[in-house]
């Protein structure tokens, strides 16, 4: 209770300091930048810190705590704004808690906590934590990326809306892929939107929002708020044409031979047929027709031999040959049915030779492949 007691003195001492800036809820967007702004000009790391530490403290939250203890300055900077300005009784909207929430998840991520603290602060034994989808995390990462752009879009209204800041060098230094790039725009839409009303001068309250800048002003604003946009769009398509073509998967040997159809064996001459799979490797096929009694070969036309259905691809029609055995039985009288042996008994042949189609029915036997 005493520490509580102490830690809210602490607070209290801590907001009479400084002059700290509230939200207009009418000028939400403008006074929040605002008010971001100054924090980060007036308000030292260690402060910031502080202030994401106390508003999870309040809510009883060790593990956020623990994490945001270990976090580097960057990780904490915005989170400990957004903090402050919720604790100053300032209603944030529900994207920007949601904000404080991926924020500090990320934290705690980040620097690999467990998932479950006892109350006197010793670890549990460490148990799987949620599964974070990869929307959540494309949603996060998109956050982070932009905050170094809100960053810029500060820097731009204090230097006099001047800045060499490029998103489109920012996003392909960091190599941000389409998705990402397209939420970033997304995030910048709606203060485009609100520069544009305050040009046009419709909107009072908007017109009042964005009075200390002149109207020279405001269109450089509004411009460099839009090409924020459109180098965001932009990135969309580089990252899709760069994005290196999907690779086929090649199908296994058994499923491009399945449809074929030959002969296993052939009792009459004692010839039994090589693996259909074998083809696939092979620059050179033998096949008997046993039906008309016809050898032919077929030689590849520089790759290896395919096989689509029935038919034999990618064979040289020059060098592919089918001839006619007058006594099949003295051709296969040997017992080996090696490359050599087919080739040297094929040179000896006097029928005439013709073109073959390609084709292989049941009634042929693979003799072999080579």
């Amino acid at each position: 209770m005493a520490t509580v007691t102490k830690r809210a003195k602490a607070h209290a001492s801590l907001r009479k300091t400084i002059d700290e800036p509230m939200v207009d809820q009418e000028n939400y967007n403008v006074s929040l930048t605002s008010a971001l702004v100054w924090y980060r000009d007036n308000v030292d790391e260690k402060k910031i810190r502080k202030f994401a530490l106390e508003y999870f403290a309040k809510l009883g939250k060790k593990k956020e705590v623990l994490a945001i203890n270990k976090a580097n300055d960057y990780d904490v900077r915005q989170l400990g704004v957004l903090c402050r300005l919720v604790s100053n009784g300032n209603a944030l909207s529900e994207d920007h808690m949601k904000t404080i929430d991926n924020m500090v998840n990320h934290i705690i991520r980040k620097e690999a906590l467990p998932t479950k603290i006892k109350e006197d602060k010793t670890v549990i034994v460490p148990v799987a934590s949620n599964v974070i989808s990869i929307q959540q995390r494309m949603e996060e990462k998109a956050h982070d990326l932009a905050g170094e752009i809100e960053g810029a879009i500060d820097d731009f209204v204090l230097n006099g809306c001047k800045s060499d800041f490029s998103t489109k060098n920012y996003l392909l230094a960091n190599q941000v892929a389409g998705p990402i790039a397209k939420r970033i725009g997304e995030f910048f839409i709606k203060t485009s939107e609100e520069i544009r009303e305050a040009i046009a001068g419709d909107d009072s309250q908007i017109v009042e929002g964005y009075s200390h800048l002149t109207k020279r002003e405001l269109k450089r604003f509004a411009d460099f708020v839009d090409g924020i946009i459109s180098d965001c769009q932009q990135q969309v398509q580089t990252a899709k044409a760069n994005r290196a073509p999907r690779k086929r998967k090649a199908p296994p040997a058994s499923k491009v031979v399945s449809k074929m159809k030959f002969m296993k064996d052939f009792a009459e001459l004692n010839l039994k047929s090589c693996k259909p799979e074998d083809i696939l490797t092979s620059t050179e096929l033998w096949v008997y027709n046993t039906k008309y009694r016809k050898v032919t070969v077929y030689k590849s036309d520089g790759g290896t031999l395919s096989v689509k259905g029935t038919t034999i691809l990618g064979f040289d029609i020059k060098e592919s040959k089918t001839m006619t055995l007058r006594k099949p039985e003295e051709y296969f009288k040997g017992d080996t049915m090696g490359k050599r042996a087919l080739n040297g008994a094929f040179k000896k042949l006097t029928t005439k030779p013709s073109a073959p189609n390609g084709r292989v029915n049941e009634e042929c036997i693979l003799l072999g492949a080579f």
